[in-house]
């Protein structure tokens, strides 16, 4: 008999996320940043790490939001992001000794510092307002009482005014600055109503690239986001790419000859269904190559979860300007990949059942720094050797398409090895299933119940992710392993709309939700009753967020299959989330109608509502929903809650507070653990 215990819900509390690993150009020491919970003030913390092979890792840093460290190109001094001072400013730590001192002291704050190649300055981006660089500092109380007590109101002429997470948008505007390492006054290098983002040098350290929207009318056409080159020395920025909306950019990076920029892109005419690709800008012709199309795979992380990890890691190029090494979602996997800058071949780096969540390389890319998360552990952080190919474990039918990978890796950090040792944890079980005859496979998997004794059956709860151009996978999900440890076995999968499995497979549903993508979710769980005799078919449950929701949403206003559902932070009228929902009016081009408010287009968006078929909901819902939500705001729910509760259905409506759409993931964390209470009580009510 075991000896270890079932997960508790307060186990997330105690969880600590290690990510954003950057190595040291030795290759000797990765920094990296821990993320921790205090239970005792509701919020999260962070601090820099050092790891090394042969060592404990150590703390390098005091603060409690200390974030992104970068090394300088000799290795010696660490810059990082602290709020130590009040506000989110650069602060250097030398690796000798000593304590961190305080670079910038900008109004509005700093982020991403990105050291020149002589590491002499460091360019980083500031939120700043039209009044330019302005010392940190409290504001003076303001003497007018009109002004004192107006502060708060909020005039808007901006079309795009609010993004969720972010909160209304303010004067501010991310804009390029450069400081000394030794000292000075910063400079300010962009200037306008624009945002200015993913900036890198040139590798003569003469210039900037960085990826921005500049368009007049920019709010109309968000995802028109070009790659530009500034001289550091002045000037207005050059455009680089076309400019004419074919493709929305980020993440430029310079070869190291120069001559080429490699670079992220899709395009904004897809509305997200489809792989961010990999290309190649050449510097003196302005050709641009798109690298690996056959691939069909996006060259970003799409793994859904609900333990985040501090991101990291951005394209590399090889010294001799031959490789490109990024990482690619695939079949619910996400790994590193090297592809030739001129042939346009993919070589798997690593391989095994995993979700990269962080990356980056020496500059010789003999060694690489690795984040990454298993069906088993939120993740760790390791030292691959990539000069030093090592075979990847096989993964039964792994539904990818890159195949082989593998180089020797040293785990360097065990942060949450004490609590994992403590659990009894079930391993998930990759299974296919299909809709019917002629249609494509789905992945899917089955998280068995905790303990769950020969002969038995077990109440199931299948899980639909959001996006819906995201991935279920590899990755450990707090939510799925609670409610394993209560008993239920947890079927998930990656239905038609999802990444990692090619363009036409993502963009089956387009404007065209609750039709391909209900059949394979509805398949996957049927799937599971047939395949898995401990799966309970007379007890289901159902449970998503986001377009999830929206599924759950779908899923009971159109069978009564099973026994209860959660739908959390969903939408159930598409109609009027374009007005409402922050990228909602973004949206229209895929419906294909002008104006949404004008009563003959309204057909495409009712016919996407679930609120339309409230009348045919029987089976007794939990919604549940953040009160700040831009995303899909809590009107949604408050729709779905109003229609099922004047008909007396059995329906429960849970709100959240000072909420983001997030709150699942990045949430307070006395929310998150409330959150999965209420769901767990709710299937315990019905379902057992």
């Amino acid at each position: 008999m075991s000896t270890r215990r079932r997960l508790s819900v307060e186990d997330l509390l105690a969880i600590k996320l290690a990510g954003d690993c950057q190595i040291a150009p030795d290759g000797n020491r990765v920094a990296y940043v821990l993320q921790e919970i205090d239970k005792e003030k509701n919020e999260y913390t962070s601090a820099i790490w050092l790891a090394r092979e042969g060592a404990e890792p150590v703390r390098f840093t005091g603060g409690r939001k200390d974030t992104q460290p970068r090394w300088s190109p000799d290795g010696r001094h660490l810059v990082f992001v602290s709020n130590r001072s009040g506000s989110n400013q650069l602060w250097l730590l030398s690796l000798d000794g000593g304590e961190a001192r305080q670079l910038t002291r900008v109004k509005g704050g700093v982020s991403n510092p990105v050291w020149s190649p002589d590491g002499r300055t460091i360019a980083f981006t500031a939120n700043l307002t039209s009044a330019g660089l302005q010392p940190e500092g409290k504001d003076e109380d303001e003497k007018d009482l009109y002004k004192k007590f107006t502060k708060d109101v909020k005039v808007i002429t901006r079309l795009q005014y609010k993004m969720d997470g972010v909160g209304f948008y303010t004067e501010e505007r991310k804009h390029i600055c450069t400081i000394g390492v030794d000292g000075g006054e910063p400079k300010q290098l962009t200037f306008g109503d624009f945002d200015h983002l993913d900036v890198s040098w040139t590798p003569d350290g003469a210039g900037l690239l960085f990826a921005a929207n500049r368009r007049e009318d920019r709010d109309w056409y968000p995802g028109h986001v070009d790659i530009w080159y500034l001289p550091v020395s002045g000037g207005e920025p050059e455009r680089l790419t076309p400019g004419d909306g074919t493709l929305t950019c980020s993440g430029p990076v310079a070869s190291p000859d120069g001559r080429l920029i490699a670079f992220l892109a899709r395009d904004p005419a897809e509305s997200g269904y489809c792989p961010t690709g990999l290309y190649v800008l050449e510097r003196a012709t302005g050709a641009i190559r798109q690298l690996a199309g056959d691939l069909d795979r996006p060259f970003v992380n799409e793994a859904s979860s609900d333990l985040v990890a501090p991101a990291g890691g951005r394209l590399t190029w090889s010294p001799d300007s031959r490789w490109i090494y990024g990482i690619v979602s695939d079949g619910g996997q996400v790994h590193l990949v090297r592809v030739g800058a001129a042939t346009g071949a993919v070589v798997p780096v690593t391989g095994g059942d995993r979700v990269i969540q962080a990356f980056s390389l020496t500059p010789d890319c003999r060694r690489a720094a690795l984040a990454f998360a298993t069906p088993q552990s939120p993740g760790d952080i390791y030292l691959a050797r990539l000069d030093e190919p090592h075979p990847a474990p096989v993964v039964p039918n792994a539904g990818t398409v890159l195949r082989g990978g593998g180089v020797s890796e040293v785990r360097l950090t065990a942060h949450n090895d004490a609590l994992l040792h403590q659990l009894e944890l079930t391993v998930p079980e990759r299974f296919q299933v299909t809709a019917g005859e002629g249609e494509p496979a789905v992945d899917a998997w089955i998280l068995p119940p905790v303990g769950m004794e020969p002969g038995k059956r077990y109440p199931t709860v299948l899980e639909i992710h959001g996006g819906p151009m995201a991935m279920y996978g590899a990755n450990f999900f707090f939510e799925f392993h609670w409610l394993a440890a209560q008993g239920y076995a947890v079927v998930y999968s990656n239905p038609r709309g999802s990444q990692g499995y090619g363009h036409d497979f993502c963009r089956a549903i387009r404007a065209d939700w609750g039709n391909k993508d209900y059949a394979d979710v509805m398949a996957a769980i049927e799937g599971a009753v047939a395949r898995f005799p401990f799966v309970d078919g007379d007890r289901l449950g159902v449970a998503g967020g986001s377009y999830g929701g929206f599924m759950v949403n779908w899923i009971v206003s159109h069978t009564d299959r099973f026994k209860a559902a959660v739908t959390m932070r969903s939408v159930v009228n598409r109609w009027s989330a374009m007005g409402t929902s922050d990228v909602g009016y973004d949206r229209l081009r895929q419906f294909g109608t002008e104006n949404w408010w004008e009563v003959e287009n309204l057909g495409p968006y009712l016919k996407q509502s679930p609120l339309v078929h409230a009348s045919r909901v029987n089976t007794p819902l939990l919604i549940e929903h953040q009160e700040n939500d831009m995303r899909c705001p809590i009107d949604q729910g408050e729709q779905l809650y109003a229609a099922l509760k004047y008909q007396r259905k059995p329906v429960k409506f849970v709100r959240y507070p000072g909420e983001f759409h997030g709150m699942s993931r990045t949430g307070k964390p006395w929310h998150r653990v409330h959150r999965l209470r209420m769901i767990a009580e709710w299937f315990e009510e019905y379902l057992k």
